[in-house]
């Protein structure tokens, strides 16, 4: 769902809100904000277009953009990749690994797929019905022991050759399928 009749740069300005007085105009302070946001998130060129007329990616990442804007120094992230076709996905992450490593932003985000978890996390949380099961860097966590536990079938842990990244693969009943 998205606002219908807003443009990208007004999305992006409710970001604003938590630092405007009462009916207040955007000062400068919240102009640069929202400018910086829409150009970390490469949102910037489309910040005339309507947001109702946005692929799916392209909204990820003006409402991205609009958590940037608050200037919080911190961003919590529930799914940014679901319902997102592989190039936004990608996209996303990226921006999300940016964030932390060049722009001080302290990131939390909740991921289902393992494999972007891998990619993206420094430090990972394991849950199981609510608990923690393991916590700590990938490559302790997203071992085979844990996942097959946590998921209750046969799950095979590898390490990508190039990147040295962790790589999950889930053992259906099918999977020695050609």
């Amino acid at each position: 769902p998205h606002p219908s009749g807003l443009t990208v740069r007004d999305v992006v300005g409710f970001g604003r809100h938590p630092h405007r007085r009462r009916f207040a105009a955007l000062t400068e302070e919240d102009l640069a904000s929202i400018d910086r946001a829409m150009e970390l998130t490469g949102t910037a060129a489309m910040a005339d277009r309507a947001v109702d007329q946005l692929s799916g990616g392209e909204l990820q990442r003006v409402w991205l953009a609009s958590c940037l804007a608050q200037d919080t120094g911190v961003l919590l992230l529930d799914e940014p990749t679901n319902h997102l076709d592989l190039r936004y996905q990608v996209e996303i992450l990226d921006l999300v690994r940016d964030l932390a490593d060049h722009h001080g932003t302290a990131i939390g985000v909740v991921l289902h797929d393992l494999n972007q978890t891998a990619a993206v996390a420094d430090q990972v949380v394991l849950l199981h019905h609510g608990d923690v099961h393991a916590a700590g860097e990938p490559a302790d966590v997203l071992t085979a022991e844990h996942l097959s536990e946590v998921y209750g079938l046969p799950i095979e842990v590898t390490s990508d050759l190039e990147s040295g990244r962790v790589r999950v693969e889930p053992r259906g009943r099918h999977h020695a399928r050609l």
